[in-house]
């Protein structure tokens, strides 16, 4: 195996990487001060350049810097569940459970559910180097790895003297665990009750299981390669990928303009995390036509608004015997029009199934009714479109509804109503309702 695929030759890369990059930069801020300064003050500024420069070159060195990183590595914490997702400010201690699951639960998304947890970074922003490091790997081994164990061929085999090798071991493995277990004031806690009393529990955030859950939806729902195939399904067209819904998804921001004041993994996620809907199942009523009877419209509408119509016809005999006044006919009006819009929506769910267009052609509804509820039929029946558009339907749905509502509110107490007053008023309501509305609550051709 070449050097370069082995673990110390990547750890030999990430440092001449870092060191390139460094003196690339260094490299341009000194041309452009030689370009601004005068001949004389380039020969005095001159050599502190190359003085700084060699500086550098030396602190980049593979043993002077991994000890220096061996220093820093006490200033981050290698994680799984992390506690700043919770509050930014908080001074709790995170958990790295790096236990591999060879059986992960198909019972529960959890962090449970991941065979190997991705390990994310928290602390201090200016040591995530040292991070990128200890995440290094080559045959599936990190660095993290052989130090997790207590040994490390690697840095044995880049240290001038057992002393050095020791001096990095302890002081690389205080990234993997905390000095104590903390959870701070502005973290979420809870009094757990046991039998001696209680436990306080802090629930971390599984920045691990996030991290899974991003990559999967990244990939398989907002990737260019799904929103090719999401295309092509819509045209009809053949795509050799997968495509993937994930329905009522929702986005959390975490760190606001600084995901990396969080963590690392979180600053690779641009701040963002993807929750999935846990809502149970909502019963979805299903629309059939009326086509059961005469009045089959009007009793699958009166199951729709039987308590508002209820509480209209009480209300009204409570206020049967009291004055008229504004407050009272506003209310009336207001559960009037909520009868009127119940009508109309059930109305548009039956007019909008194109798959059953022409299904009132063997009914037994009135024309109206048949004109206002199947407006798909006037796509192979030229006359039923032509009538349809006159709009003359539109009075007799308003006289039906009229009689119904009527007959909810009067007929079981006729004393009540003894003339044809309210008659009108429910037909005068519906017909300036239709006529403002037209065909805005109809499904258009």
């Amino acid at each position: 195996m070449e050097e370069e695929d082995t673990l110390t030759g990547k750890v030999k890369a990430y440092i001449d990487k870092r060191a390139t990059d460094k003196l690339e930069d260094f490299d341009k801020k000194a041309e452009k001060k030689k370009g601004t300064a005068s001949p004389d003050d380039w020969l005095g500024i001159a050599p502190q350049l190359a003085e700084e420069r060699e500086q550098l070159q030396q602190r980049y060195l593979w043993n002077t810097w991994l000890t220096d990183a061996a220093k820093r590595a006490k200033q981050i914490n290698l994680v799984t569940h992390a506690p700043k997702f919770t509050h930014s400010d908080t001074r709790s201690m995170g958990i790295l459970s790096r236990e591999e699951n060879e059986s992960p639960s198909e019972c529960y998304l959890a962090s449970s559910s991941l065979k190997k947890p991705e390990i994310d970074v928290v602390g201090n922003a200016a040591a995530l180097d040292v991070a990128g490091l200890l995440q290094l790997q080559a045959d599936g081994i990190s660095l993290l790895d052989e130090i997790a164990t207590g040994h490390s061929a690697t840095l044995k085999g880049l240290a001038d003297s057992e002393e050095q090798y020791q001096e990095w071991l302890q002081g690389f493995s205080l990234a993997l665990q905390s000095s104590e277990l903390a959870s701070g004031q502005l973290s979420k806690q809870i009094y757990f009750p046991v039998a001696e009393g209680y436990h306080l529990l802090s629930p971390l955030y599984a920045t691990s299981l996030s991290q899974a859950l991003y990559q999967r939806l990244t990939h398989t729902a907002y990737s260019d390669e799904a929103k090719a195939a999401r295309q092509a399904r819509k045209k009809g067209l053949f795509h050799p990928a997968t495509v993937a819904f994930y329905p009522n998804v929702a986005q959390q921001s975490f760190g606001g303009t600084k995901p990396q004041n969080i963590s690392k993994l979180n600053t690779s996620r641009y701040g963002r995390g993807f929750l999935l809907s846990c809502q149970p199942p909502v019963w979805q009523r299903q629309v059939k036509p009326p086509v059961t009877g005469k009045r089959s419209f009007w009793a699958g509408y009166t199951r729709r608004c039987r308590k508002t119509a209820d509480f209209l016809k009480s209300y009204l005999e409570r206020i049967y015997e009291q004055p008229s006044i504004k407050e009272r006919r506003d209310f009336r009006g207001e559960l009037v029009d909520e009868l009127i819009d119940t009508l109309l929506l059930f109305a548009a769910e039956i007019q909008g199934m194109k798959e059953q267009a022409g299904w009132s052609r063997d009914c037994e509804l009135s024309r109206a009714e048949q004109l206002w509820l199947d407006p798909y039929r006037g796509a192979e029946d030229a006359d039923f479109r032509l009538e349809r558009e006159q709009n003359d339907w539109q009075p007799e749905i308003a006289q039906q509804f009229a009689s119904w509502l009527n007959h909810k509110i009067g007929d079981k107490s006729k004393k009540l109503f003894p003339d044809d007053k309210t008659h009108h008023e429910w037909t005068r309501l519906l017909k300036r309702k239709l006529a403002l509305l037209k065909e805005d609550l109809e499904v258009a051709l």
